[in-house]
């Protein structure tokens, strides 16, 4: 007889491994993973400090998917020295951020400067024409016999042509100030070909977080700050 308390703990499991498994069945391409920051946005006249603490929220219905963005961003986050926190931490479902109240309620209870929130706006595919091409080595000896020439004359290799596609994982991400609560800067993020979940995660946060902190509207602790604070832990 099987166990229901069990069975309902691995349902979470097992829509996290579907889940993942879908995404990166839709990501996987050919050619090297890049992200970049396609547009952003800065406001000019920010009168108020860096914010030293950013609670991040991604705006994603279902709760394991968003635990597991917010938590590997905020992992890439606090090793440039941002101190970030995860929404799910607080308040695990999507339909907690329903109503204005709940979600100035969590603002207050996590006592941050600044929300960093991230929307995930799809996957474009662009198809591509690769022409078929011919390899050609030189055979390089003039003096050379025909029966070498005939061995030789192999090295030409044909390659056929083909359609390929390059796929484009976008992201949207707002940053507001909880003093002024105006948006301070915004950003879109394109990744070409992403090879991996968790790596596209990483890129992504980089580069968010590099420019937040580039242009001054987040504040990052020092390296050594940093290296002290993890003599502490352990």
């Amino acid at each position: 007889m099987s166990n229901p308390r069990r069975h309902s703990n691995m349902q979470p499991l097992f829509r996290l491994s579907f889940l993942l498994a879908a995404l990166i069945l839709a990501l996987l391409a050919g050619g090297c993973s890049s992200t970049k920051i396609r547009e952003s946005w800065e406001a000019k006249d920010i009168d108020e400090p860096p914010a030293k603490r950013i609670l991040l929220v991604a705006m994603v219905k279902d709760p394991v998917t968003r635990r597991f963005f917010e938590q590997h961003f905020v992992a890439e986050a606090r090793k440039k020295g941002v101190d970030m926190i995860p929404s799910s931490d607080y308040s695990p479902h999507a339909t907690d951020h329903d109503e204005k109240e709940e979600i100035v309620r969590l603002v207050k209870e996590t006592g941050v400067d600044g929300v960093l929130l991230a929307q995930i706006k799809g996957v474009d595919k662009e198809y591509k024409n690769v022409p078929s091409r011919l390899d050609w080595y030189p055979d390089a000896f003039s003096s050379m016999y025909f029966y070498d020439y005939y061995y030789t004359s192999y090295r030409a290799i044909y390659r056929p042509g083909y359609i390929g596609s390059d796929n484009y994982f976008n992201m949207h991400f707002r940053y507001f100030s909880v003093h002024s609560e105006r948006m301070l800067w915004a950003g879109n993020t394109i990744t070409k070909n992403p090879r991996s979940v968790v790596g596209t995660i990483a890129q992504i946060a980089d580069e968010v977080i590099s420019d937040l902190t580039g242009s001054s509207l987040v504040k990052a602790k020092g390296f050594i700050q940093r290296k002290l604070e993890q003599g502490d832990k352990t």
